[in-house]
């Protein structure tokens, strides 16, 4: 059964979400990880460039998982606010 709780975090990661900060930190992080990847010139930033390059891979998922919990969390409270309205 959907809980009280589930709706809080889902009213936190659409805060999160829609953060203006958020937005700012992943966009800087993300052109910082493209600039150290482009300027790695040397042979040997091999692995370098391949943790640089699953990081910025993973940036999306984290805001993909935000999201989830986001929705999921608009679905419990609609099924609370049902729950009230019938008892």
């Amino acid at each position: 059964m959907p809980t009280h709780e589930e709706a809080v975090k889902a009213e936190q990661a659409e805060q999160i979400l829609n953060s203006d900060v958020f937005k700012e930190v992943v966009e800087n992080l993300k052109n910082e990880y493209i600039n150290f990847w482009l300027n790695s010139r040397d042979i040997k930033d091999v692995n370098i460039r391949e943790d640089l390059h699953r990081s910025i891979l993973l940036i999306p998922e984290i805001e993909k998982h935000l999201r989830i919990i986001a929705e999921k969390g608009k679905l419990t409270k609609t099924h609370i606010n049902k729950i009230r309205s019938v008892g």
